[in-house]
């Protein structure tokens, strides 16, 4: 999950920092967090694009760009991130709505009201929306993460098969598929060049993962348990993320 913190003081970006390892840690142990810290809203501007963040953590109080204005020209670009807004004060409260804020935190930030703030977030949301871009011959294509089942490589070109949009092939390297999807917890290695989507599982049997698309995917010999503890924590993860 990416995450920004746009905040002009580095004690307030620590403390948001250490409150989100806290409660991942605690809630969605099985997330990777990829925490990206900025001192102003240009500094952030600069690098920001469309879907590249999940939240927005934005200091309403900032030298040069204000925390408000940053959000306006958040959302002139990114109509659905999650932006939350910290301040010493309430009194603009009522402006974070007008950018669609989903949440104001009151300085200094204390994990209770955190964990509330992040608790009101649908997280299982975010993620049925995230997505990756590839090109497919001399067309851009965007693909839902929760639409690949499976990922193998023929020649100079990485296959992916999907539900909605049969298979798309891009020409990269297996270990570049691998940095692109690290981030996601439910994408596993199975032998080299072949990974799969663990939601996309119907079932296993005979060290094979049998998937909804009817494939069958053969695990790694000299890997085989790692590759089913592996499988059997995500299963754990996503069970217990029902009951929080």
């Amino acid at each position: 999950m990416n995450i920004a913190i746009i905040d002009d003081l580095n004690t307030d970006r620590k403390t948001i920092t250490k409150h989100l390892h806290t409660y991942f840690s605690k809630h969605y142990s099985g997330i990777a967090l990829f925490i990206h810290t900025f001192e102003s809203g240009e500094a952030f501007l600069r690098v920001f694009q469309q879907d590249s963040f999940d939240f927005i953590f934005i200091d309403y109080y900032m030298d040069g760009l204000s925390g408000l204005d940053t959000a306006r020209a958040i959302r002139a670009v990114d109509s659905s991130v999650i932006l939350i807004f910290t301040t010493a004060s309430r009194d603009y409260a009522v402006d974070s709505y007008k950018v669609k804020a989903s949440g104001y935190l009151v300085k200094p930030i204390l994990y209770g009201d955190f964990s509330e703030i992040l608790s009101l977030i649908d997280l299982h949301q975010i993620r049925n929306r995230r997505f990756i871009e590839i090109i497919n011959g001399y067309e851009k294509v965007k693909i839902l993460l929760k639409d690949i089942i499976f990922c193998d490589i023929s020649g100079h070109y990485v296959q992916i098969h999907t539900e909605s949009l049969g298979l798309q092939r891009t020409r990269m390297t297996f270990s570049e598929l691998v940095r692109l999807l690290k981030a996601y917890r439910e994408f596993l290695v199975c032998y080299r060049g072949c990974l799969i989507n663990m939601n996309q599982v119907h079932h296993i049997d005979d060290f094979t993962f049998f998937m909804n698309g009817g494939e069958r995917i053969p695990l790694r010999k000299k890997e085989q348990h790692e590759i089913l503890e592996a499988y059997s924590r995500f299963l754990f993860e996503k069970a217990r993320e029902q009951y929080l």
